[in-house]
């Protein structure tokens, strides 16, 4: 073989090794995206990727679940409270627990805001309806086995008390159920916050926060759609609701170090423990 062609046939070889190369890491990188489900973070108004999964996202979210109140050494001293021996958040039934066979498994710690205003008295008598009546009427008139876990977390950033409450729940051969209420409250102004308070305080784009909550919200109605065709029952999110406009979003908290988490529990309506979890 004259040297000439010997020197072309292995410059070909080169460059097919380099694509071939090329084109393995290429695949790699993608197929680690797509397993990774990449979610979205806002940063200045601009969405910008991030590594994080929305598997994860909720993991870490139910995580914070721990009944404890972190109150970042607030000063409490200004506060008419309901019980001047404890916090401004408190337990106020502290793990309960209670099973009988055949009837029911119990496990609860419930929350009480211990501010004496008419916002503290909402937010509690809230609680009470939907947590504290439901397990009573499961002790008295429980017709199913009922599996009830209910928890809680809360925290203080820049003068915003954020708390939330998440009840499991199954009874009989009902499907089981995820429920979580929030309460923000501005301690120092003396008003309910709402998450166009949030939004405006931090200077983010409304726009951009709607279009990362969209973002998830298709992405998890299409892998539903996916897991019905293969004959599982799944919950399917209206993804044209208005509810998914950031300035429409009613259930929201911010978590230990500021981060916001916009909360679709679909369980406060339906029987599903189904759940979008948004973070910025």
């Amino acid at each position: 073989m004259k040297k000439p062609v010997r020197n072309a046939m292995y410059i070909l070889i080169m460059i097919i090794c380099i694509v071939a190369i090329f084109v393995g890491v290429y695949a790699q990188f993608f197929k680690k995206a797509k397993d990774n489900d990449v979610d979205y973070e806002i940063s200045d108004g601009n969405v910008i990727s991030n590594v994080i999964t929305q598997a994860e996202i909720k993991e870490n979210f139910k995580d914070l679940f721990t009944n404890e109140f972190f109150s970042s050494n607030y000063d409490e001293s200004g506060f008419t409270k309901i019980d001047n021996s404890k916090p401004i958040v408190y337990s106020g039934i502290d793990g309960y627990e209670n099973e009988e066979e055949g009837k029911y498994d119990i496990k609860a710690t419930i929350p009480v805001i211990n501010i004496s205003n008419e916002i503290a008295e909402k937010y509690n008598n809230l609680t009470t309806n939907t947590f504290v009546n439901k397990l009573n009427s499961i002790l008295s008139d429980s017709k199913v086995y009922t599996i009830y876990d209910v928890n809680y977390t809360a925290y203080i950033n820049n003068d915003i008390l954020s708390v939330a409450i998440m009840a499991s729940i199954k009874e009989g051969d009902s499907a089981q159920r995820l429920i979580i209420q929030t309460y923000n409250y501005n301690l120092k102004e003396n008003k309910e916050v709402t998450i166009n308070d949030i939004i405006e305080a931090r200077g983010l784009d409304a726009s951009n926060v709607t279009k990362k909550i969209k973002s998830i919200v298709n992405k998890a109605a299409d892998d539903a759609k996916g897991m019905q065709s293969t004959g599982y029952n799944v919950y399917e999110r209206d993804v044209n609701s208005d509810m998914y406009d950031a300035t429409k979003v009613n259930n929201f908290i911010q978590g230990p170090n500021g981060e916001l988490y916009i909360i679709y529990a679909y369980g406060n309506d339906a029987f599903t423990s189904e759940m979008d979890i948004i973070e910025i």
